[in-house]
């Protein structure tokens, strides 16, 4: 007989207990999905895919609620070398092995310890990237990553370095002098000391100067001092004014020693500016440089010393930091070599770290190889570049002719092969560009791709030929242009990556700040997050289980849990790998929200993809109804479902009810006529579009029960 409402509610516990959990307030289901715990302990309950890198993590609870799972999928921590290709369980399989990989941070744990050569102070073995020239004394030093960073390179760019020290114990050392001066070295007894220069006036009206050239270091800082002696019996020349032949001021003009006595004059940190490197001293009258000379008056100097304090960095070796073996014990040692100081791309410039990696100047800075490479099926290149000037440019290339080559144009990015030419959409530079992130593909089959900052920009069907290259950022070919810009990163594979080509990117775009697509973008916590196993909770072992990724809810979206909660199904579904049977009596207690309409055929919350029946929550688009059913003989309708909806379903021998957020709905008793039904997929049949946060069957009649269950799901989600 039929039990109304009011009488079964009065047979049922209407609250749960303080912190009873739900298989406490009714034990034993069936099946049970959730991100909460459903037993009071702290299960796991998700299986989730990052959409970076593909790489998959167990999560609890109490790992949700936490922040945890958010923090893994935004985090790419896995450097280029270390990255692993995907197995059925993540991440863990062969590590990527790359051809060649050049940057100025560690690519990973797995970077080769190479041997320097050449280095000034010998040579020593190391996690090296770079082996740097200085300019002011052309010392060659190798330095790790962490050197670059942490001061270590400055310090040896910029050590103290004596440009130029004054002798004039057999003549003048050089100086010469122009406007009415006479410069004379070696002049004895001036203030008890010896070997002097003596700078003397004529009696001219017109500035007197005496100059030194090629002591200045171009564009840098130095100090200076000097020993200056200026007589009394002067009647003229009072002060001088020391300074570059650009103005630069080094000792400021109407500088005024005592006189009779040598007086040391000193200027620090001075930023000298001319070419010519020329240094020039002013002799002056109360501080004036043109002025009537008497014929008769001198100033002394000695002990005049340049002192260079910042230089100019240019890398001479940028080292390879690819391993060519699996135990990670092999330096491939394809390094990227400049021996000419004048092609080398700077990495200091005037005692500062050059900001976005090595600085080309689009003239003739470039490497070559140690070893040619020769691409004679699939490849790939990633490439971190800043500040493009303009196109074309090289990127790869060959010391023997205009092909093969990887370059920047004005209107696209192109790869040529010795057979094949591609270039990859339109307006792909502008001038002083930025950041970019650019790769290029050809899988095992001929077909080419290129990406810039993660977006596809062109395919190709085919490219034939080899790609053979002994050179970064140059050609021999007139009509292609040196590369000008920065590059912070090259990595060279000759096997396909495509499948590893997001994990790769991700953590360049991390290391370097470049925007890469959301959905994918760890440096912006703007990444996917897909769930490929829900567990479940209630020890029966019917986890549902997708591991196609195109058919995997979502439950991190651009960075952030789901805004509705729960798992965003939208052609996605789970398969429960064996079926549940729903008997005579059974009770399912949902938390969904629809999202779209799909058609007038009803995508489910459970399916049996053999018959198409089911136990759902349906997406009516005629009428604009959520229904849920026990089968196409039972269904109740509710109200449109915009909302989080919580969807109860009790079932005995005789009557089936159904309620919404704990209240009947509008058609709420039906009689039993149902046969045995299963299912086991969620999301399946027609597909659900909308959210799932909570799923629980019972085999068995939950009526005594359903008030404490439902009061227990809405006041944990907040339904009202």
């Amino acid at each position: 007989m039929h039990i109304s409402l009011d009488s079964a509610l009065g047979q049922q516990r209407r609250l749960n207990s303080v912190g009873e959990s739900i298989t406490q307030i009714a034990p034993d289901p069936a099946a049970a999905y959730s991100l909460r715990s459903l037993t009071g302990s702290d299960p796991k309950v998700v299986r989730v895919r990052r959409g970076s890198d593909n790489h998959e993590q167990d999560f609890t609870s109490s790992e949700v609620s936490s922040g945890a799972l958010v923090d893994f999928v935004n985090a790419q921590v896995t450097a280029p070398l270390d990255i692993q290709a995907l197995s059925a369980t993540g991440r863990d399989g062969d590590f990527l092995i790359a051809k060649a990989a050049y940057s100025l941070r560690s690519l990973g744990t797995r970077q080769a310890t190479v041997t320097s050569s050449g280095d000034t102070a010998g040579d020593t073995s190391g996690k090296f990237v770079c082996q740097v020239r200085r300019d002011s004394d052309d010392a060659l030093k190798s330095f790790t990553a962490t050197e670059i960073t942490d001061g270590t390179l400055l310090a040896f760019t910029n050590a103290d370095y004596v440009k130029y020290t004054s002798d004039f114990s057999a003549g003048d050392n050089g100086w010469g002098s122009f406007d009415d001066v006479t410069e004379t070295g070696n002049i004895d007894g001036i203030g008890g000391l010896d070997d002097n220069l003596r700078l003397a006036i004529g009696s001219a009206t017109s500035q007197h100067r005496a100059f030194k050239n090629s002591i200045l270091p171009v564009n840098q800082k130095i100090n200076f001092s000097a020993r200056v002696f200026i007589p009394s019996t002067n009647s003229v020349v009072d002060s001088l004014g020391i300074r570059d032949a650009s103005g630069s001021v080094i000792i400021a003009a109407g500088t005024t020693p005592a006189q009779d006595e040598w007086v040391t004059i000193t200027a620090s940190n001075v930023t000298v500016t001319n070419a010519s490197g020329q240094l020039r001293i002013d002799l002056q009258d109360g501080g004036v440089n043109n002025f009537a000379g008497n014929g008769s008056d001198v100033v002394y100097l000695r002990e005049i010393t340049v002192t260079q304090v910042t230089s100019d960095g240019f890398v001479k070796t940028w080292y390879d930091q690819s391993v060519s073996d699996q135990a990670g014990n092999t330096a491939t040692g394809n390094h990227a070599t400049q021996a000419t100081a004048a092609n080398q791309p700077k990495i200091v410039s005037a005692g500062s770290l050059v900001s976005g990696g090595l600085e080309f100047d689009g003239s003739d800075d470039f490497f070559g190889l140690t070893s040619s490479i020769t691409q004679s099926g699939a490849f790939s290149y990633f490439f971190a570049l800043d500040g493009l000037v303009d196109a074309p440019r090289t990127l790869v290339g060959t010391s023997g002719g205009a092909t093969p080559r990887v370059r920047c144009e004005s209107s696209n990015l192109e790869i040529k092969s010795s057979a094949t030419e591609i270039n990859y959409s339109t307006s792909v530079w502008t001038a002083n560009s930025g950041k970019s992130l650019v790769s290029f593909n050809r899988n095992g089959s001929n077909s080419a791709s290129a990406h810039r900052d993660g977006v596809e920009i062109g395919t190709a069907g085919s490219m034939s030929g080899n790609l053979t290259h002994d050179r970064l950022f140059k050609l021999d070919d007139a009509n292609a242009a040196s590369f000008t810009g920065k590059c912070q990163e090259v990595i060279i594979y000759d096997t396909d990556q495509t499948d590893n080509r997001t994990a790769i990117e991700a953590n360049i775009g991390e290391a370097y700040s470049i925007d890469l697509p959301s959905g994918v973008d760890p440096g912006f916590d703007q990444v996917d997050g897909f769930v490929e196993t829900w567990y479940d909770q209630s020890g029966n072992s019917r986890d549902a289980v997708q591991a196609t990724a195109a058919e995997q809810p979502k439950i991190v979206s651009a960075g952030s849990l789901n805004t509705d909660g729960g798992l965003l199904f939208d052609s996605s579904e789970f398969d429960l790998g064996s079926s549940v049977s729903l008997g005579s009596a059974h009770s399912i207690f949902a938390v969904a929200k629809t999202i779209t309409a799909r058609s007038s055929t009803f995508p489910n919350l459970l399916t049996n993809p053999t018959n198409g029946r089911g136990v759902g929550i349906y997406s009516d688009a005629i009428t604009d109804k959520a229904v849920a059913a026990s089968n196409t003989d039972n269904s109740f309708n509710f109200s449109s479902n915009t909302n989080r909806k919580l969807m109860s379903v009790t079932s005995d021998a005789t009557n089936v009810n159904g309620f919404e957020n704990g209240a009947a709905s509008s058609d709420n008793a039906r009689s039993q006529s149902l046969t045995t039904n299963d299912f086991k997929e969620i999301g399946g049949g027609s597909n659900f579009a909308g959210t799932i946060e909570e799923i629980i069957v019972y085999l068995s009649d939950q009526t005594a029960n359903r008030v404490a269950l439902e009061t227990n799901i809405i006041n944990h989600y907040g339904i009202s």
